[in-house]
């Protein structure tokens, strides 16, 4: 009985370990991604260009 609950702590404590690591590495892209749109940004200001539009919206004119 003590190997089973010892092997169900050390896969639960190994999941919650993987989980983290996942966790931060989507939050780096996420970084990633917010900073080069940042940086985009402040270029596209810079060069006095209009930023980047999003995509238009459908909207009904009825």
């Amino acid at each position: 009985m003590k190997k089973l609950i010892r092997g169900t702590v050390k896969g639960s404590v190994k999941l919650a370990v993987d989980a983290k690591r996942v966790a931060h590495e989507i939050n780096e892209d996420l970084s990633d991604i917010a900073a080069e749109a940042a940086a985009e940004k402040f270029a596209a200001d810079i060069q006095g260009e209009p930023a980047v539009p999003s995509p238009a919206r459908k909207t009904s004119t009825k």
